[in-house]
Parts: structure tokens; C-alpha cells; sequence
């Protein structure tokens, strides 16, 4: 009951605000650079709701930014849509298709495989553009990981209904997948973020849970198989491997596992009150302040990447772009804290829920989901 109440917020805000066969996949690799960052710019996007192309684009809360070589790709949440962007800023339609709308007025999702533009998605958060031109794509609402192979769409993992269970990738099922990482050994990890857990799918198909106990929220640091998570909604992996970093929304926290092990590795967990009886009890509650890794606050902090060994963080409610060190310490890179959309320095741009974050060379790209823009930051 606290995990749905907790997840209704989260998508409630985002909503006002705003049988495969088995791969091995190796990844792009990141540049161990820490640029100083100083302007924050518009790569594409009117901020007007829409699902226009071309040099005036429009998108529908975008949540999710990922990319290979030159070319960006938006998982453009609610309108179903994977959209592609050129260098110099030109949207086009990747995948996907809208074939009706909801009570909402946003489009409909279903699931569907086939040819790109026949392909349908519902609610895409993330991605990953492989670099033998596959991609990957987080089928949220549609409990599954997709494949892009060429001209097709295949359902990778899981399918059309929530649940929990590992083994064959194609008999495996999700529970409103968010983020997905890739390794360098080929193996993917999963932020599973209704069951409260990271899943693993390994170069031969095989889907385990490798941290969190299913469908139990809350919070606990220790062994991996006795960790607890609340809706996990973010995931990057060290450049060699050995650290999975994890966006813990609903505890408000950054968490890492590693060695078998997860720990805090910035955040403060606080509570809202606690009583045992009330739903609404026990539920963490988020803030703002950086310093030390125990003593910085986050609120709903969502998408996460890694230039060099530093952390970039999508702080979402606190509509800010942070960064943590590897011994914890926060600091904002950019945002004022306020909810709106300005450019400029680094100091003064502000943000409306940044949801999803990519790392290329020493740019940052960011999916500013409640202006319905992609931002660069240099």
C-alpha cells in the first residue's frame, strides 16, 4: 500500500507537471574527463506538448536520453514515441507510432512489435544505443525491455504483464521498469522499479534478481539479498564494472552496490512521521542540501550517469542537476532550485523536472521533462 501510494505521487506529478533469442551486447564507453560546465542551452524542443519534428520539435514529457556517436535519442515518454536528434538539433521519428489518445489526451500505449514506425511503446523512461547500432528501450508501462534491430522492434524481456519472475528472458516479467545500464562483460542491469529491485539480464539471456527483496519497499543497507529499495528509478555502472550506482526515488537517496553489498553512498533518509497503522506513515520525504554523503538530501532523484567518476544526478522535485563524488560529497552543477526554464550560466538556468541524463564527452544532456525540452549543459 506505501509502495502505490508513493508511486502515485510520482507519476500523478510527472502527469500535472508536464520470445526473443539471447545477445551479447557490448556498450560505448565513457571519457574519464571533469570539465568545468558554464552554460546551460536548448538542444531541441518549443517546450510546447506535441509530437512535432524538424528544427521546432515538440515532445510530451520526455523522460528518458540516451545516445551513440553523434546522434541523441529521447525516450519520449508519453507520446510512445523513440525520437532521434541531429547534432544540430533536428527531431525525427525513430520508432513508434500514436494510434489513439487516452481520457488524458496524452496517447495511447500498447505493445506491439514489427517494423519501426509500426512498433508500439507505452510510457518508454530510458534507453541504450549499443555500439553495433542496436538499441535498447525501457517499455515501462509495458513491464519489458525492447530490442531495435534494424528496421525492427522485438520484445526482449518481459511483456505487456507486471509480475515477478527470473529465468529465460522471454518468460521473464517486470514491474514498471525504468532505467537500464550495460557492463562492460555485456551484462544489463535493470532498475525494476514497482518490485523494488535491480534485475540482472546476462550475455546468454538470463534474467536474476541481484539486489533488493521483491515487492517490498523500504530501506535497508547490507548483503545485496537482504537490501531494500523504494522504486529505484536510476541506474549507471562504473567504467570497470565492479559499482552499480542506484537512484533510489522514493528513499530519496543515492545507493551503490558492490561486492555484494549495497550502502548509502549520498542521501539522508528521513521520514515524513512513523506510525505503523497509517499508509502514509514510514513514507521518506525529500530536501535539499549538499555537503558530505550522509548529511546531502535529495527529492526524487531520478536518471544518473557517470562522467569520469563523478556522479550526475537528475534531482527531479528538486529541479536541479547535482553531482556526487566518489566519496559522497554533493554539490548542484546547475539549477536554482525553482520550477521554470531559463538558460544561461550554470547559476541562474532553471529546470521543471529533469528526469533523464546522458553523458558525451564533456557535454551533459538532459531531458527537462516538464518543459518538454532537451537541455545541454557545456
Amino acid at each position: 500500500m506505501r509502495s502505490n501510494l508513493l508511486t502515485n505521487i510520482i507519476l500523478v506529478a510527472l502527469v500535472i507537471a508536464l520470445g526473443s533469442p539471447a545477445f551479447a551486447f557490448a556498450g560505448p564507453t565513457t571519457p574519464v574527463n571533469n570539465p568545468i560546465f558554464t552554460n546551460v542551452s536548448t538542444l531541441a524542443g518549443t517546450g510546447m506538448h506535441g509530437a512535432q519534428n524538424g528544427t521546432q520539435a515538440q515532445f510530451n514529457l520526455p523522460a528518458g536520453i540516451f545516445g551513440t556517436g553523434d546522434t541523441i535519442y529521447i525516450a519520449d515518454t508519453y507520446n510512445n514515441l523513440i525520437r532521434s536528434i541531429t547534432p544540430g538539433g533536428t527531431t525525427s521519428r525513430f520508432a513508434g507510432d500514436i494510434l489513439a489518445f487516452d481520457e488524458l489526451g496524452f496517447p495511447a500505449g500498447f505493445l506491439r512489435d514489427g517494423y519501426l514506425y509500426q512498433a508500439l511503446f507505452n510510457r518508454p523512461t530510458d534507453g541504450i544505443a549499443l555500439e553495433d547500432g542496436r538499441i535498447l528501450v525501457v517499455d515501462s508501462a509495458n513491464h519489458s525491455i525492447r530490442l531495435i534491430d534494424g528496421a525492427n522492434t522485438y520484445t526482449f524481456a518481459g511483456g505487456a504483464r507486471a509480475g515477478m519472475a527470473n529465468g529465460p528472458a522471454e518468460s521473464a516479467l517486470f514491474n514498471h521498469p525504468s532505467a537500464i545500464a550495460l557492463d562492460i562483460h555485456g551484462n544489463l542491469f535493470v532498475a525494476d522499479t514497482l518490485n523494488h529491485v535491480i534485475r540482472q539480464i546476462s550475455y546468454d539471456g538470463t534474467v536474476t534478481t541481484i539486489a533488493g527483496m521483491p515487492g517490498l519497499a523500504g530501506f535497508r543497507d547490507g548483503y545485496t539479498y537482504e537490501a531494500r529499495f523504494h522504486s529505484p528509478m536510476g541506474l549507471a555502472v562504473s567504467a570497470d564494472g565492479t559499482q552499480i550506482y542506484v537512484a533510489d526515488t522514493g528513499n530519496h537517496l543515492i545507493r551503490v552496490i558492490e561486492d555484494g553489498e549495497v550502502s548509502t553512498l549520498a542521501g539522508n533518509l528521513q521520514f515524513l512521521y512513523t506510525d505503523d497503522n497509517d499508509d502514509r506513515a514510514n513514507l521518506a520525504t525529500g530536501g535539499f542540501a549538499n555537503g558530505d554523503g550522509d548529511s546531502a538530501r535529495f527529492n526524487l532523484p531520478k536518471g544518473i550517469a557517470l562522467l569520469g567518476d563523478t556522479l550526475i544526478v537528475a534531482d527531479y522535485a528538486n529541479h536541479k542537476l547535482r553531482t556526487v563524488q566518489p566519496c559522497g560529497e554533493t554539490s548542484t552543477l546547475a539549477g536554482t532550485g525553482y520550477p521554470g526554464y531559463i538558460n544561461g550560466s550554470t547559476d541562474v538556468a532553471e529546470f521543471h523536472f529533469p528526469s533523464g541524463v546522458f553523458v558525451r564527452g564533456s557535454d551533459v544532456f538532459v531531458a527537462d521533462t516538464g518543459n518538454n525540452v532537451i537541455r545541454q549543459v557545456r
